[in-house]
């Protein structure tokens, strides 16, 4: 496994001179210095690790001196206009400027350090554009001593190609499902491709995490996929669609993690105000309808959010 790996490693690199591992495929040269959509370098960018407690319990667990060891890369290769990490995730967010620049031999050491804090699993959020430094810190960091399980944190715009070279390297896929309408992914992400894209790579995640759920004797996810989705205003039936598509592909063998978490914040990202349909939370009815989609399948793994369908709490200080 391990020389598979490096091979893999390899073939990630290669991306970045004819770069390709977003579905983008902007085609530029990141190694001569040229710039695509998500703006990313050679070396990752991380504006962020901590030990994240607001992910979902089986990731983050319940003991308040520990949590998800989450570390957020920089930029992203889908950007959404209602993104609640707009601070860090877009090239003219107020964020910019204060990353941290890594190599593969510092992330293994954020990586190790997170285990030395007590993080339950490493949680790289947003990994994406910077997959070949990546992979290689988490290669050095296990060589070095690191056990935890790796999560995959993405908005599931993702290539299966790529997240077919994963398998070794990635435990945990932890993914969105946003759209079930191409019009509405390209109105609110740029990309008509969504939701194609989006259901290619989550059934290749399904193959490479074994086609089930794995737990550890604390109930936390060793091995497998959770599908998130953020029910937008005013979409609670895309929410209803994804949720039956989903139980009808997937059953009982993904975690269902349906949120409501959606925070309008104009103040901080300046695109949003041209967006009014999202200026608004989602209301306590358009929730209702989508877990009420949810309890009709009575799946056996699922999360949902209580209490009010606004909160700022679940996005961290950048």
């Amino acid at each position: 496994m391990r020389r598979r790996n490096i091979v893999f490693i390899m073939s990630f690199l290669e991306l970045y001179t004819n770069c390709a591992l977003c579905p983008r495929q902007c085609g530029i040269d990141r190694l001569r210095g040229e710039k695509g959509y998500c703006r990313g370098g050679i070396d990752a960018e991380v504006a962020l690790t901590m030990l994240h407690r607001w992910e979902e319990p089986c990731i983050s667990g319940t003991d308040p001196a520990r949590g998800s060891g989450a570390i957020f890369f920089a930029r992203c290769t889908l950007g959404c206009v209602y993104c609640q990490n707009y601070a860090i995730s877009r090239p003219d967010g107020p964020g910019q400027g204060t990353f941290e620049t890594v190599d593969a031999d510092r992330l293994a050491a954020m990586m190790l350090g997170l285990q030395e804090r007590g993080a339950y699993n490493i949680n790289l959020v947003t990994p994406t554009h910077f997959m070949p430094v990546i992979a290689q810190g988490v290669l050095l960091a296990r060589k070095r001593g690191l056990t935890l399980p790796i999560v995959y944190n993405t908005s599931g715009f993702e290539r299966r190609d790529i997240i077919r070279q994963l398998e070794g390297i990635v435990d945990v896929f932890l993914t969105d499902m946003k759209y079930d309408s191409n019009a509405i992914a390209l109105r609110y992400s740029a990309t008509s491709a969504y939701r194609a894209t989006a259901w290619a790579a989550l059934r290749t995640m399904f193959r490479i995490t074994g086609a089930g759920l794995s737990f550890d004797d604390n109930g936390m996810l060793r091995r497998g996929v959770i599908v998130r989705h953020l029910v937008l205003p005013g979409r609670a039936f895309d929410a209803v669609n994804i949720i039956k598509k989903l139980y009808s592909r997937f059953g009982d063998n993904v975690i269902y993690s349906l949120m409501n978490q959606y925070t309008p914040l104009p103040e901080g990202n300046p695109r949003l105000s041209n967006f009014s349909e999202l200026l608004s939370p989602v209301s306590p009815d358009e929730y209702a309808r989508a877990v009420a989609a949810l309890e009709s399948f009575a799946p056996a793994h699922a999360y949902i959010q209580e209490g009010g369908t606004i909160s700022d709490s679940f996005i961290p200080q950048f």
